[in-house]
């Protein structure tokens, strides 16, 4: 058998902290969640015949009769979910377990764990067979997709046991769905701080003032947002820039991950589980609420510990974030 590997075959984890091991999950709310969303992947002969067995370790048993043969994508909704559905720009989490048409057997699967679900961005510029196929779906959704090898994974060698063209059926778990970027109301920005364009697609560009380098904490909402609030302890998803004031240069970014970044709200020099995010940062979230954009200053004394800077920040540095809030789960 080919050994297709899902997760290097993903290629994009579900979450990343950026200081400390803790991982999670989000929830988006939006005003425009009943906005109509028909999904254009229809289900079909083949992906009906596929029913569903729970398991203790969450992991789906599939059941269908063999052999299961199908040359084109159907998808059966088993379970519709509720809530924000997956929008193209936006971010979608899931779990899958991918079937061999030709005996049931299980090819390859996700974690599975709660930390640590797929994500992956809908209908980007990338394209991608879960971004598209996911359009639509909201949190809590099963589906059943029935297609062939090479449509899901690309084209593989012959090995007598799977071809390219052989039929797979994916069963699929919606677990979160995330906006493109923030939505709220804009606000004025701080006099003395960067200011913030943003990108069609999200990306933000800083522009920095002929102005000192603030000594102190210093953060500007740039836009109001109205969802959940941000607890301290809970997890927060984001897009995020980080700039170092000094040489304007960016040292991180999640944009070039393609998907938000999943953080502890917590200062990491507090806590008790060693998760969590800088003092700075932590006290630029906690007590924000989903859909807004944050710009805020971080001096040294709040940034990190000499022993534990990230590539490209030097000593002394004062560091800008601008974030996107796009769900939070507490």
């Amino acid at each position: 058998m080919p050994q297709l590997s899902l997760p290097s075959f993903l290629g994009l984890a579900a979450v990343v902290a950026l200081v400390g091991g803790g991982l999670g999950t989000a929830v988006v709310l939006s005003s425009d969640a009943q906005e109509e969303c028909t999904s254009t992947l229809l289900a079909g002969s083949t992906s009906n015949l596929v029913s569903l067995t729970p398991s203790l370790e969450g992991l789906p048993r599939a059941s269908f009769p063999t052999p299961l043969v199908s040359d084109e994508r159907q998808m059966s909704v088993l379970a519709e979910g509720s809530g924000q559905p997956a929008r193209a720009g936006g971010f979608v989490d899931f779990d899958v377990s991918v079937f061999v048409g030709a005996d049931q057997e299980l090819l390859t699967a996700s974690s599975y764990l709660e930390a640590d679900p797929v994500r992956r961005p809908v209908l980007s510029e990338f394209p991608d067979f879960f971004g598209t196929v996911l359009e639509c779906q909201k949190p809590g959704a099963t589906v059943v997709i029935t297609s062939t090898v090479e449509d899901v994974f690309g084209p593989i060698e012959d090995d007598g046991y799977l071809r390219s063209d052989s039929t797979i059926a994916l069963v699929i778990d919606v677990r979160n769905t995330y906006l493109a970027q923030a939505d709220g109301s804009p606000r004025l920005p701080q006099s003395g701080l960067p200011t913030v364009v943003q990108a069609p697609t999200g990306e933000h560009g800083l522009t920095f003032p002929n102005a000192p380098v603030p000594q102190d904490l210093r953060l500007s909402v740039l836009k109001q947002g109205d969802g959940q609030v941000v607890e301290d302890g809970g997890f927060v998803t984001v897009t995020l820039t980080g700039v170092v004031w000094n040489t304007r240069t960016v040292f991180i970014s999640s944009f070039d991950q393609r998907v938000p970044l999943s953080l502890v709200a917590t200062d990491v020099t507090t806590s008790l589980s060693g998760e969590g995010i800088i003092p700075g940062l932590a006290q630029a979230l906690i007590g924000q609420s989903v859909g807004s954009q944050v710009l805020v200053s971080i001096p040294p004394q709040l940034g990190y510990a000499q022993d534990s800077l990230p590539p490209g920040v030097p000593p002394g540095a004062t560091l800008v974030y601008v974030f996107d809030i796009l769900g939070v789960n507490n």
